[in-house]
């Protein structure tokens, strides 16, 4: 027998091992081998178990000096450039203010973004750091807030295992690419969200109006492909670059990353879709009322920019670059031609007023417009999408304050007013689309919902179904389209910058409130059982499509369906469709959002 095999103590205590034929009891046979060899060891096996158990008692008494070292509440992580202490509540961690460039300042300002500067030791990131330089009012008087070191990238996650391989769903927040940020309250995601879906989410901060968008021909000095504008677009970018590297110590899977977008931020996940130095960094995507009409040519926006130019009294880039914050944001043409407040873009258009392009077709992030790109194969992103709109989009800044003590009459004499420019016939052909008559949720305010609804068909809604038409044409992927038709049980009882009217209707941005769970935030109040339902409806649906790439069997592709979301779900497949052939036919998807 091998000398390494221990004799057996007991013989009463391996009866099972070993019988000799014909024998009542168990013999030992030393010299044969018929002992399970599962049941024996070896001392070369107890070593190596010996060392083993050693290791795993090593490791259990660094982790508690882990966790005696880290107060309660708070967790750590390591990415490719340094390690962040974070925070844990809700049932998740979260990670906020992590730079994922370098401070675009200085020759960085109006440059694309550059590689962070990586720090040894841990960083806090327990809070939001600051937001992009803006003017929140849009204006040339609005208060200064913000600074130009702003790019950074915010997590939120359930588990911190790197081998948890969760979904990843990034935000991009809306804006008009003017204003908001990553953290913005009421306008991002939160731990409790991750902690009930399961998924890691992300948010960014990026460069916004002149900062992130100046396109000007004396700012291709030095660009990658003599071009200027799109620097926010390509901030974007770098943010999802970072979510690849890093994402999966976060307990995310870099393979399944979904980008939502509202808005602009909606706008930008279209950009995304055809860059093509943006393909491979996600995988599925959804844009929220983002924009239809995305065809500035460079030369056209550099041109229409040169007020700004104008403004500063600078004549070359190192007078630009040595300009303050403020005096860019004074000199950005806020109410001149081309109108970077967007007035107006919330009113039945006026034939022959646009509203001026901010993102251009620059030849380098957006090699095209968007239709034109959709038309050659490989140069964008072939990923299952998703287009969503509200059907009172325009309740969110109605264009009269007064609008909610309307009568019919005004509403009326409002349309007449405003669609004369464009014929004789249309203003009567509109009223009879949308008549007084026409069924209204509430007891109050129907005037207001039908005017907004009209003005939102026009700017929002039936554009949008063009654009999933045309994407269901050009994609290989899946294309879902979505109109939210629920009205909440009162409202919105919030008075900011975010929200400055109280919206009644389904009103822009209310997708993307429920489905981070600020519904009863914004409507002050306990949620009735259809708001829940509503806000459990698109949680639900979009978790779905995050996880899987698809809706579920009952939500058609497009064109077969649109999915009206209200605190249920139900399909029609030509939504609004006479609406919108008068709309098309008379020209006025040209009068669509832009960017």
């Amino acid at each position: 027998m091998n000398e390494d095999v221990f004799e057996v103590p007991e013989r009463t205590e391996y009866r099972y091992l070993v019988q000799e034929e014909g024998e009542d009891e168990v013999q030992y046979v030393r010299h044969r081998h018929y002992v399970n060899p599962l049941l024996v060891l070896s001392k070369r096996c107890i070593f190596l178990i010996c060392l083993g158990v050693l290791f795993l008692l090593s490791l259990a008494a660094y982790l508690g000096y882990i966790a005696q070292t880290l107060p309660p509440g708070v967790a750590q992580v390591t990415t490719d450039c340094g390690e962040f202490r974070g925070k844990h509540k809700d049932g998740a961690y979260s990670f906020k203010g992590m730079p994922y460039a370098a401070p675009p300042v200085g020759h960085l300002r109006w440059a694309p973004p550059a590689d962070p500067v990586c720090k040894s030791g841990v960083t806090d990131a327990g809070r939001f750091r600051s937001v992009c330089a803006q003017v929140r009012m849009m204006s040339n008087t609005g208060k200064v807030e913000g600074q130009e070191d702003c790019l950074f990238i915010n997590v939120w996650t359930p588990s911190l295992q790197p081998d948890a391989k969760l979904p990843v769903m990034v935000w991009i927040h809306g804006g008009s690419l003017m204003v908001l940020s990553g953290g913005e309250h009421l306008y991002s995601p939160n731990e409790k969200l991750a902690a009930d879906t399961g998924i890691v989410y992300v948010s960014f901060n990026y460069r916004l109006n002149a900062f992130g968008f100046l396109a000007l021909e004396i700012l291709r000095e030095g660009s990658p492909k003599n071009t200027s504008g799109n620097y926010g677009f390509m901030d974007q970018i770098a943010a999802l670059k970072w979510v690849q590297r890093n994402i999966h110590v976060f307990g995310g899977d870099p393979g399944k990353v979904t980008i939502v977008g509202q808005s602009s931020g909606g706008t930008s996940v279209r950009v995304l879709m055809m860059s093509p130095l943006a393909k491979g960094l996600f995988h599925a995507a959804v844009d929220m009322s983002g924009s239809y009409v995305m065809n500035a040519t460079l030369e056209q926006a550099e041109s229409d920019n040169l007020v700004f130019l104008r403004k500063t009294g600078c004549t070359d880039l190192t007078c630009l670059r040595g300009l303050s914050v403020s005096q860019i944001l004074q000199a950005v043409p806020w109410d001149e031609y081309p109108f970077w407040a967007g007035g107006g873009y919330t009113d039945l258009p006026v034939r022959g007023s646009f509203v001026g392009p901010v993102s251009v077709v620059d030849r380098y992030v957006l090699e095209g417009p968007p239709f034109e790109v959709w038309e050659k194969k490989g140069v964008f992103s072939d990923v299952p999408f998703v287009i969503g709109t509200t059907e009172q989009e325009a309740d969110f800044i109605p264009p009269v304050m007064n609008i909610s003590t309307w009568t019919w009459s005004d509403y009326q004499w409002f349309v007449k007013e405003k669609l004369q420019t464009f014929s004789d016939s249309l203003a009567k052909d509109a009223l009879e689309l949308y008549p007084p008559s026409a069924p209204c949720p509430t007891k109050d305010r129907c005037p207001e919902r039908a005017y907004t609804t009209m003005v939102s068909d026009i700017r929002t809604t039936c554009p949008n179904n063009d654009l999933a038409r045309r994407a269901a044409a050009a994609l290989n992927s899946p294309v879902y389209r979505y109109v939210v038709r629920y009205t909440p049980s009162g409202p919105l009882n919030v008075s900011s910058d975010l929200l400055p009217f109280p919206s009644r209707f389904s009103f822009h941005c209310l997708d993307i409130m429920a489905f981070f769970g600020w519904l009863e935030d914004i409507l002050g109040k306990p949620l009735s059982d259809g708001d829940r339902q509503f806000q459990d409806l698109i949680t639900n649906h979009l978790v779905h499509f995050a996880k899987t790439g698809k809706m579920a069997d009952k939500w058609p592709e497009y064109p077969s369906g649109t999915a009206l979301l209200d605190d249920s779900l139900s399909v029609e497949q030509d939504y609004s469709a006479a609406r919108c052939q008068l709309w098309n036919e008379s020209g006025l998807y040209a009068y669509a959002w832009m960017n």
